[in-house]
């Protein structure tokens, strides 16, 4: 689960980089913090890549999301 959690919040924090790049680009700024952003979450997707004891294929990312879903549920729920 641990892994599982690193690679969602690494896709996520990848994913919230993207509005905040678009952002900077349109008003002529730098982006520092979408590539900040992108370089943490990308640590975090190549670590649980590494980390994991058998290694994800790409179908395994989708259960993945889904294991971090259920376990926030049953997290919120006691």
């Amino acid at each position: 689960m641990n892994t599982d959690f690193l690679l969602v919040l690494g896709m996520v924090i990848c994913l919230l980089a993207v509005p905040n790049a678009i952002k900077a680009y349109s008003e002529s700024l730098s982006p520092k913090f979408a590539t900040g952003m992108i370089l943490i979450g990308g640590v975090m997707f190549v670590a649980a890549l590494i980390l994991h004891p058998v290694g994800y294929s790409f179908a395994d990312i989708p259960h993945a999301v889904l294991r971090v879903m259920v376990g926030i549920m049953d997290f919120l729920r006691k």
